[in-house]
């Protein structure tokens, strides 16, 4: 990583230990201006970079974090020490500068999907061959065909924190989503496999324009408002009907039912979808979604635990459960119960309340 002139190996937060000495670039996500008990001001931070977030504090005034100098969502180098306090890492700061984003390498703070992207993008167009209704192919075409939108959703992650929260998550994600579409459709027949693949690829696209992922993964104001299931329905009738003005009409049966898949992948009225699956397609779609979002988790939080040698996780909020990891049994590993409250594991992120639950 280049700063100030100087090139310098990035530290990943995951792999900070009590008294390691820091200097390194991260990403400024909190800051809060306290005062001590003699007035002075002493700042309390929250730094992150793609392997997670600590908790920082800079006793001292600081001229550029008191005048604005620099500000959350900037990059800021960072000198000083890993201790613990109540039991949490912390780092206690020392020295702070503010770095150009032109002297970062974002790659340090945005995680990328295991999968290569050129693998995954041939998938795509392998399942995109496969549609033989007119109007379904016309509509993918439109879609993927289109330079910046296929760059954005072949980007975009497909969370801000719960499942593949990473750039290029959105593609895998809907890659997994279309396998397991397929395997219950050959079960469950008739289903129609051109809606069933249009709709699955198209379900979650809203999530091009819900989450930024420019600096870090989050939500635009627009995501806040409107949430992806409405967004993504807004943008498929919006293509859908520039078609139709193209002169080459498109059946409004098969427009509703692809608009139905939709609006209606998260299942529940609670879940966030505005109406329930009333189709085959639409049933398989929700299902296949369900369990590859919670397949997804459940197999990142397990892969975590046995890394660490534990055999169990610590609890998750999703699953309201500690989860077996098998493959660990590490001597720290904590048996359930042992813990009465659940909580985040230092290298976790905490997301926004938009971005828990079973909403995928």
């Amino acid at each position: 990583m280049s700063v100030q002139g100087e090139t310098r190996q990035h530290v990943p937060i995951s792999s900070l230990r009590p008294g390691d000495s820091v200097d390194c670039v991260y990403h400024l996500l909190a800051l809060d201006q306290r005062k001590k008990k003699n007035g002075e001001p002493f700042f309390l931070l929250t730094l992150e970079d793609a392997s997670g977030r600590i908790a920082a504090v800079h006793w001292e005034p600081h001229p550029d974090l008191m005048e604005g100098l620099i500000r959350v969502d900037d990059f800021v180098h960072v000198g000083g020490d890993v201790g613990e306090y109540n039991g949490t890492m912390q780092l206690t700061v020392k020295r702070l500068v503010h770095v150009p984003d032109d002297k970062v390498s974002l790659s340090d703070f945005l995680p990328v999907s295991p999968r290569p992207l050129d693998e995954m993008e041939g998938e795509l167009d392998a399942w995109i061959a496969k549609v033989e209704n007119q109007d379904c192919r016309r509509l993918l075409d439109r879609v993927f065909g289109h330079p910046r939108l296929r760059e954005m959703y072949c980007h975009a992650p497909a969370a801000a924190r719960v499942h593949q929260a990473y750039v290029h998550g959105l593609l895998e994600h809907t890659l997994n989503v279309m396998k397991l579409a397929d395997s219950i459709a050959s079960v469950y027949e008739p289903v129609d496999r051109d809606l069933l693949i249009t709709g699955t690829l198209l379900h979650d696209i809203g999530k091009i324009r819900e989450l930024d992922w420019k600096r870090t993964i989050t939500y635009t104001t627009e995501g806040r408002l409107m949430g992806h299931i409405s967004i993504g329905a807004s943008m498929v009738d919006a293509l859908i009907n520039q078609l139709r003005l193209g002169g080459e009409g498109f059946d409004r049966e098969c427009q509703a039912r692809i608009l139905h898949m939709l609006l209606s992948h998260h299942g529940r009225l609670e879940w966030g979808s505005p109406i329930t699956p009333k189709t085959r397609e639409s049933l398989v779609l929700h299902y296949a979604d369900h369990t590859e979002a919670y397949m997804a988790v459940f197999t990142t939080e397990t892969d975590r635990a046995a890394e660490k040698g534990d055999k169990w996780t610590s609890y998750n909020k999703l699953f309201e459960s500690y989860l077996f990891a098998s493959e660990g049994g590490g001597p720290k590993s904590a048996s359930p119960g042992e813990e009465n409250e659940p909580h985040l594991q230092l290298d976790q992120k905490p997301g926004p309340v938009e971005d828990t639950g079973p909403a995928t």
